[in-house]
């Protein structure tokens, strides 16, 4: 389990202290008048309460602060709200949004000149930094807040930005310098009386003892940080301590008492409808099963954390694509309105300027109707983007249970048929897989090193259910470093799958992968020696088509709508080329960065 991340709020009372009862709030609230700031403050601490604890309010809370501000044109408030919302979409795991929500506070902060409110707002980004893996902007971005923090003098702040920093350092394998910070964070707290900062010091040493082995250390600070949340009814954290708890367990080999710990956690995560918990819950539980040989349980429990890893994505996309829809729309209508006030324009011009020469007036139109014209196509354009990447992302999410789902399936097959053995071996490899393809879905560039890793597994794995009937060979040209570059993920391994699923049909076939650096490109050969891709395609089904493969095609649409360099894609029977050979091969150009 990682370490934990800390949202900021910025409300001096509750900063970081023991939540307030909500119906104590909800109390003050409601004799509070809407002309009045404070029932704007009252609705970002109703806000931050419910967001860390059980009550599911948070965004409407935060949405109404907003409204109430903007009609009182209380500037600080608005801020408060959109940074209060963009928390409370990191919490529950909408980057999109979070962003978006983000950076309008900051740009309501740079207006009014707030420094303490731009703190704020650069650790929550510095939270997406780290969510994309952009951790060195991560680490920037909080050291640049805690010297303006320690200039300021504001112990929140510190206890905030040491806490994320150390989350970077936790990721990055940094353990040294992880301590450091979160030791600044108990630290700072305990000299400020923050318990929150307390709470999570003790959770996230607990976390980084645990990854370097040190199980006691480990144990004593995640039963110091439950305490704390038992009594601070931050229900997230309760479930999150119980799951630090289960790991230290079962890294003692006290399986049973890990169980108990999961399901404790997992309970509470029900309790409270927290799909990113129930997603942890079950992924431990999975794990915890293949460790002690409990095969048919793991498979069961990696089950039910893809279906709530599929529940978040599609709640999340639900939700986002109907805020683009409506954004786009609203700007299809100022576009519309514009074209209009034009034309109006256009029409007083004419009024005002009959005496003048035909031919002016008609270039003078002609130039206003270009403008409103640009204009327009311009506002479509921008929209199109960003629908285009945010369909790119959700392109990624539909590929990755696609290529899940039949793994799973044939973990299955073997556990009908009582070869344990082999699904034994089977699942630990599928569930190093389904880690990778999880961690790679989450940015638009990885590491060449990391893809070349996911399809070496990928391929183990479907010689394992092939019964070794096909060999393969994954080849860098020299001038290639897999650690020095990186590439969009996932765009190899449908032609993979394509090539062993519809191409090999003999035995004993072979695959090969070719990567080869250009000036612009890596391009990347997939060769096979089957049938070949015109006895492919008519020997299926009518109307058959793979669906990784039209989902990758379809991403390429979508990501070369933002690229310079566009990626392409070339596929041909290899009896094209050379009349002596048979087999498919395709060719992707895809562009790279260097690292």
């Amino acid at each position: 389990m990682g370490s934990f991340l800390l949202l900021c709020f910025l409300l001096p009372r509750l900063a970081l202290s023991q939540v307030d009862s909500l119906d104590s709030l909800q109390t003050v609230l409601k004799q509070l008048s809407k002309q009045d700031t404070n029932y704007v403050l009252t609705l970002i601490e109703l806000c931050e309460s419910s967001t860390f604890t059980a009550e599911q309010g948070g965004k409407a809370y935060a949405e109404e602060a907003i409204k109430v501000s903007k009609d009182l044109g209380f500037k600080r408030g608005e801020a408060l709200g959109h940074n209060s919302l963009g928390a409370y979409f990191l919490q529950v795991g909408n980057l999109e949004r979070a962003l978006k929500e983000v950076l309008q506070a900051e740009g309501i902060y740079r207006k009014i000149g707030e420094r303490e409110g731009i703190l704020a707002v650069y650790n929550n980004l510095g939270i997406i930094y780290n969510r994309t893996e952009e951790l060195d902007k991560a680490i920037k971005v909080y050291e640049d807040a805690i010297s303006v923090a320690k200039e300021l003098e504001l112990d929140l702040q510190q206890a905030i930005l040491f806490n994320n920093l150390g989350t970077v350092h936790d990721k990055r394998g940094e353990y040294e310098l992880a301590l450091e910070a979160f030791e600044e964070v108990l630290s700072v707290s305990e000299r400020a009386a923050i318990e929150v900062g307390k709470m999570m010091g003790y959770s996230n040493l607990g976390s980084v003892y645990h990854t370097m082995g040190q199980f006691e250390e480990a144990e004593s600070a995640y039963f110091k940080a439950l305490e704390i949340s038992e009594g601070g009814a931050y229900t997230r954290n309760q479930a999150s301590n119980y799951f630090g708890i289960a790991e230290v367990r079962s890294g003692q080999s006290r399986m049973n008492e890990s169980r108990e710990w999961y399901q404790k956690g997992i309970a509470l995560a029900e309790e409270i409808n927290s799909l990113p918990l129930l997603q942890e819950g079950y992924e431990g539980l999975a794990a915890l099963n293949e460790k002690v040989g409990s095969y048919a349980q793991a498979l069961e429990h990696y089950k039910l954390a893809q279906a709530f890893r599929d529940s978040l994505a599609m709640a999340e996309r639900a939700e986002t694509i109907e805020e683009l829809k409506t954004r786009y729309e609203t700007s299809q209508k100022e576009a519309e309105i514009e074209v209009l006030s034009q034309q109006n324009e256009i029409q007083n011009l004419e009024l005002r300027q009959k005496n003048q020469l035909l031919w002016s007036g008609g270039i003078g139109i002609g130039l206003l109707i270009l403008i409103a014209y640009g204009y327009q196509q311009r506002k479509q354009i921008k929209n199109q983007v960003v629908l285009a990447e945010l369909e790119q992302r959700f392109l990624r999410s539909q590929l990755n249970p696609h290529f899940i789902f039949n793994a799973l399936s044939s973990i299955q097959n073997f556990m009908l048929k009582s070869d344990s053995k082999k699904a034994a071996i089977y699942l630990s490899k599928f569930s190093k897989l389904m880690r990778q393809v999880l961690e790679n879905s989450r940015t638009e560039f990885i590491s060449l090193e990391e893809e070349v890793r996911m399809l070496e597994n990928y391929l183990e794995i479907q010689q394992v259910l092939s019964n070794q009937k096909f060999s393969f060979e994954i080849k860098l040209s020299d001038d290639l470093e897999p650690q020095s570059f990186s590439i969009p993920p996932m765009f190899v391994q449908p032609f993979v799958e394509n090539a062993i699923e519809h191409g090999l049909v003999r035995e004993q076939g072979s695959v090969q992968v070719h990567f080869k650096k250009g000036l612009d490109y890596i391009t990347i050969t997939i060769l096979d020696d089957g049938v070949g891709i015109n006895n492919t395609s008519t020997q299926s089904a009518p109307g058959h088509q793979s669906l990784a493969t039209s989902i990758i095609r379809e991403r390429i649409d979508n990501f070369n709508l933002k690229l310079n360099h566009k990626i392409q894609i070339e596929m041909q029977d290899r009896s094209v080329i050379d009349p002596q050979q048979s087999g498919t091969q395709v060719q992707l150009r895809v562009p790279y960065q260097e690292n």
